[in-house]
């Protein structure tokens, strides 16, 4: 052994253990509702997702949700159209700070509506909601029209697996 370097006692070595075991102890969560709780709903289809909602219990009411879809989504139109797809939480739009929601617009659509513009895209939508109460949450997913646009024809979770993912945060 070097002259300058001398061998930890065994008892300083059981010291560090402890201290470094009351730190590990210190930072892990208190109970069980301190960790998040994350939900999943997924489907598989061959046509058209027609409902996407999903229940989720909410333990604390000073938390956030994130949100987020992933799935396969298209709009095809004869003219410009714009179509929404957002999140309800128990039926209204998220307010705190602002609705989840994606846009696809198109500017120009195919002459037969059916023909040569039908791109089904995997997209994502993804969220947090603020001020939602504890308890039971209906999370949804929906597709509107944008503001100041005509209507087109939209698709949602068109042969391919579309999910919702529901995770509470601690603030």
């Amino acid at each position: 052994m070097h002259p300058q370097c001398r061998a930890a006692s065994p008892q300083l070595l059981l010291g560090l253990f402890l201290v470094l075991l009351l730190l590990l102890q210190l930072s892990a969560p208190s109970s069980a509702s301190e960790n998040p709780k994350v939900k999943q709903k997924a489907l598989i289809r061959q046509r058209e997702v027609v409902d996407l909602e999903c229940t989720f219990t909410k333990m604390r009411s000073n938390s956030a949700l994130r949100v987020l879809f992933s799935g396969s989504l298209r709009l095809k139109c004869r003219n410009a159209c714009c179509q929404r797809w957002y999140f309800t939480f128990n039926g209204a739009e998220c307010s705190g700070p602002l609705p989840i929601e994606a846009i696809i617009y198109l500017d120009q659509g195919s002459p037969e509506l059916n023909s040569t513009i039908n791109i089904h895209r995997t997209s994502s939508v993804e969220g947090l909601c603020e001020g939602i109460g504890a308890g039971l949450v209906d999370v949804a997913i929906w597709v509107g029209t944008c503001s100041d646009y005509p209507k087109g024809d939209a698709s949602t979770g068109w042969n391919s697996v579309s999910r919702i993912i529901i995770e509470e945060l601690p603030k």
